[in-house]
Order: C-alpha cells, then structure tokens, then sequence
C-alpha cells in the first residue's frame, strides 16, 4: 500500500549508498597516503626546462649546459582567508651536479620531507642524468629517476624520465615506475614554446599533459613569460590547469596557479624565484 515501506527497496538503497561511499572512502584516504609532487612538475615539462628546477622535472636539464642557479618556492594550499603554506623548495645548482630539499606541510598536522640529489652530463645537444630521492617524515625510503634529453633541431627538443625506479614506499603508498616522455617545440625566435608529455605505466597510459609558454618584450631588461599546462586522464577528460606569468630573464620571479579538473577554483598558488648564472663557455641554451 501507499503508506508501507518497501524492504527491499530500502535494501537496495542502503546497498546503492555503501556501494558509492565506499570508493570516496579509499579515494580520500589513498589521497592522504600519496606523495605531494613537486610544485615545478605541475607546470613544467621534461624538455622544457634547463636550471635548478630540473632536479625535480627532469635530471637530464641540469647538464644542457654549464651554469650555476638557484631555486626557491613557495606554495600556499586553498589560498584565500583560509589559505596556509603547504609546500617548501629550495634547489642548487652548478655544473651538473644538484641538491635540493622538499617540505610538504598535511591538513593533518604531518610534516613530509624529500632530500634530493642529482647529476647529469651533456655534450653536443645530449644530456643524460639521475636523481636519487630521500623521503623523510613518517617514512624512510629512496627511489630513483633517470632523464634524457636531446636537441634533435635548434627548434625541437625530445627526451623523457623514468620515475621511481626502485619503486619506494612512501607513507604507505608504492609509488610505480613510470615513464614519461616529452617533446618541446619553439617557434617565432623561441618567443612561443609547446610542449607536450605522456604519463605510461604497466597498465599503459595514465594521462596526457600539453603546455603553452611565451616571451613578451624578449631581449629587455625584463622579460615577461606566461605558462599555461592543461592536464588530462588518458581518455583526455580534464584532470588539471596550471597558469601563470613571469618576470625577468637571470633572475627571474613567478606566480603560478593551479585548479582542479572542475577548473571550480584555484587550489594552489605558487611563488617562485629562479637565479641563473651561465658559464662563459656554456653553449646557446634553448630556453
């Protein structure tokens, strides 16, 4: 009748519910359990950057050329009224040889810290190097990336990482190996830069990523640079945006912003600072 319950719709309702709560549960606490990447590798790609940021993004750009830099950012989580400092970089650079340092601050009161330590060599538009990568903070584990990049034309860089590699536990999630590689593409003087990367795994393609950076006022005391990334899963539905801009050459400044897929609003900020020294005999770079 009207005013009875149904029993077996009732079941089938709390059925349907746990059955949809349960997937939100493991997605919320896989996500406490991940490790935070690096803030350079959310707007950066493997072919397209060549200072102390390439300890975290790709090794191999560290020896592209001899030069001395200097990194540093800080990224501020829901930023806002309740906006709070959730990550911490710091990188050095010289010759090759790098050293950097990640701290990552959780909503719950955790504290993360990754030490890094990386090496590459290059010679005639080749580079190839590695990092090896510490985690610390209720966890104790190293893995490896190695990175290779080449300039096919003064126009065309390809190359790509392997991430991973040891395939450590870091607070009780294994990270996978993957396999990433990348192509940058720089028309117009190298004023326009596309970039394009692929995330593989054992179970095939995880995801897609394509970006845009331009120069404006190129060849002045201080340049302007825009960045745009669009993330994607490997179906290309939206996972992610990242967009920003710039302000100088050597020294340069930046602020950068990231959205989730929804693109509903900005979910990190970043400031970030790079100081470049290149070596008298270091070859025309393509950045």
């Amino acid at each position: 009748m009207g005013g009875r319950s149904d029993p077996k719709g009732l079941s089938c309702g709390r059925r349907r519910t746990v059955g949809l709560s349960l997937p939100l549960l493991l997605l919320a606490s896989g996500a406490l359990a991940q490790v935070v990447p690096n803030n350079a590798a959310l707007y950066l790609h493997p072919t397209d950057v060549r200072d102390a940021r390439a300890l975290w993004v790709n090794p191999a750009g560290l020896g592209a050329f001899p030069e001395a830099s200097v990194h540093l950012d800080l990224t501020v989580g829901d930023p806002g009224a309740k906006g709070r400092l959730r990550q911490l970089t710091m990188s050095l650079h010289s010759r090759g040889l790098s050293l950097g340092y990640q701290r990552d601050l959780f909503g719950s009161g955790g504290r993360g810290h990754t030490y890094r330590v990386g090496y590459a060599a290059g010679r005639a538009g080749l580079a190839a190097g590695f990092a090896t990568a510490l985690y610390r903070g209720g966890t104790s584990s190293t893995g490896w990336d190695l990175g290779i990049l080449y300039d096919w034309t003064p126009t065309l860089s390809v190359g790509g990482v392997i991430q991973n590699i040891g395939r450590p536990v870091v607070r009780e999630s294994t990270l996978r190996i993957t396999y990433v590689p990348s192509a940058t593409l720089q028309l117009a003087g190298r004023r326009v830069v596309l970039s394009a990367l692929s995330h593989l795994t054992s179970d095939g393609v995880a995801g897609y990523a394509f970006g845009l950076r331009g120069t404006l006022r190129a060849g002045t005391s201080l340049p302007i640079g825009l960045i745009a990334r669009l993330d994607t899963d490997r179906s290309l539905h939206r996972s992610g945006v990242a967009f920003g801009f710039s302000l100088g050459g050597e020294d340069m400044a930046g602020l950068v912003a990231t959205t989730p897929g929804d693109a509903r609003g900005i979910d990190g900020l970043s400031l970030y600072g790079v100081s470049t020294r290149r070596f008298a005999n270091a070859r025309r770079s393509v950045r």
